[in-house]
Formats: structure tokens, sequence, C-alpha cells
């Protein structure tokens, strides 16, 4: 099971997408109670559910781990950890995720996507966001990943994004064979 981390705007979802596209990884789908983005398409990048869907879930214990950010809940399905088949995993979590997911006892290889605040919220606004959601997005970042370097397995820097999505996912690809697979 591979964790990608990082801070809104690192590219967590652009290399999650590449190795899924590209080197037979299975994403997990997370589930969210916020809008999605005009580019985003129900249980393919999200599975989009109401807030009174996702409490009814949480009831019933469906969650591996779960989060609430700017009032949106999110969260894997126990499922989507549990069922085995011959791909690797790859999910998006938070630093909160990744410490929730462990207490379960689930084998996970994490890797951190470390970007300099200043470039992400270039990136933010770039992708179309407007100014007060990329000032709301970086605040709600901030201290989250406090101290996160030591909980990783890998910690990826990349500011200015000069690493492309490609070397980066190449990378972890690598460093991930060789400890799993080796």
């Amino acid at each position: 099971m591979l964790i990608i981390i990082g801070e809104s705007a690192s590219g967590k979802s652009s290399i999650a997408k590449y190795l899924v596209d590209n080197f037979d990884f299975q994403n997990i789908i997370t589930y969210t109670t916020r809008e999605p983005r005009e580019e985003e398409i129900n249980d393919i990048d999200y599975h989009f559910i109401s807030k009174l869907q996702f409490e009814h879930l949480l009831a019933l214990g469906s969650f591996a781990e779960t989060a609430i950010y700017n009032e949106w809940y999110y969260g894997s399905a126990k499922e989507d950890y549990i069922n085995s088949n011959s791909k690797t995993k790859v999910a998006i979590l938070t630093p909160h995720g990744i410490r929730q997911i462990r207490k379960n006892e689930i084998d996970i290889y994490v890797v951190y996507i470390k970007i300099p605040r200043r470039d992400r919220l270039i990136k933010i606004l770039q992708r179309g966001d407007d100014i007060e959601e990329a000032y709301r997005r970086n605040l709600s970042d901030m201290g989250q990943f406090d101290g996160i370097e030591d909980e990783v397995d890998l910690v990826i820097e990349n500011a200015g994004y000069k690493k492309s999505v490609q070397q980066i996912a190449e990378k972890i690809l690598n460093l991930y064979k060789n400890k799993y697979i080796a």
C-alpha cells in the first residue's frame, strides 16, 4: 500500500494518477462531502456523497480513516484496504489519515511531496481557484504537516515544481519496489 501526502497543490493527485495509468497501481477512491471541481468525475476522482450519507457510513464503521477538511468530510473505506488483488494500491491521505491507518496495522509506504508554500499558492491560483480559496487552502494546511518528515518513508522536495510528475512517480516506484519486491 502506497500513501502519498502533501499540502494543497503539491501534485499528489497527478502523481497517483500517473502511477495508476502507467505502472498498474490501483487507486483507492476516497469518499467526500465536498462538491466536485469542474474536471472531477464521481466514482473516479472521489465518491461524492452527502453529509448524511457519510455520517451513516461512519456510524456503520465503514471507514479505515476519516478527516474533516474545511467542513468537508473525507474518508476511505476499510474494504479498500482489506480486499486484495494483484495490483499495488495507492491512496492520497492527510497526516492524520496515515496515523489512523497505522493504528489498523496496515503495512503502508508513505511518501511526502514537499513544496514551498509560496509555490503552492501560485499553483492554486494558476489552476483557477479564486484568491480566497487559495488563501483558505494554505491556512488549512498550516500546522498539519509539522514534523511529518519524521513519520514518512520518503520525502521528495520539489521547489518550483522543477521535477516532473513522471520523474517523481518513477523515483517513488523505484524506491517502493526496492523495499517491497527486492
